[in-house]
């Protein structure tokens, strides 16, 4: 089961907030405990209210639980070793998220290119990519994507060579906030060419 990180800390700083109505109102009542229950109201509407731009429900995957506590570990396989004169290449199998942790440790800013080709989450063959199933009727499918994706570019974005390029196959189900997330990530112009 994912956890909406974003619900819980509405909900977190709701309750904190529910807490220093009850101090204020149970202290002696003047002018300035009339500001202060005024001004609390107005923080309380402003995090019940709704946003413009990309703002969606974070979740946590199972892997991050994962990460909270082990750190991955590179292992070499000898039998898939080729000889290229010296140059060193080499291929990571395991979790995409772990893989790119490891990578950020070994080769941040120094990555020339970046291919992603991401679930395009349109819940054909069951293709799973969260801790759960997603199916059509989750309401928060998109979000979850969306925190998929964002940690792995935000991570991608650190890899990448100052000249770095990043290349993503994707269909028009996520494009547009796709989009939106490079552009606040990447904090450049994207081209997406369909």
């Amino acid at each position: 089961m994912s956890t909406n990180i974003s619900k819980q800390k509405r909900e977190d700083l709701l309750a904190k907030i529910k807490e220093i109505r009850n101090f204020i109102a149970a202290a002696p009542q003047d002018e300035n405990t009339g500001n202060l229950l005024s001004y609390i109201s107005e923080l309380e509407k402003d995090v019940n209210g709704k946003k413009y731009g990309l703002v969606f429900e974070e979740h946590r995957e199972e892997i991050d639980e994962i990460l909270d506590t082990h750190t991955p570990v590179l292992t070499e396989d000898k039998d898939f070793f080729i000889d290229n004169g010296g140059q060193m290449n080499f291929l990571i199998e395991g979790d995409n998220l772990a893989s790119l942790h490891l990578l950020e440790k070994t080769h941040k800013g120094n990555i020339d290119l970046i291919y992603i080709d991401p679930p395009y989450n349109t819940l054909k063959d069951g293709f799973t990519y969260s801790d759960t199933l997603v199916d059509k009727n989750d309401t928060f499918r998109h979000s979850k994507w969306l925190s998929f994706m964002k940690q792995r570019m935000t991570i991608a974005h650190k890899l990448l060579c100052k000249n770095g390029a990043v290349f993503i196959s994707l269909d028009d189900n996520e494009v547009a906030t796709l989009r939106i997330l490079c552009d606040e990530i990447l904090v450049i112009k994207t081209s997406l060419q369909m």
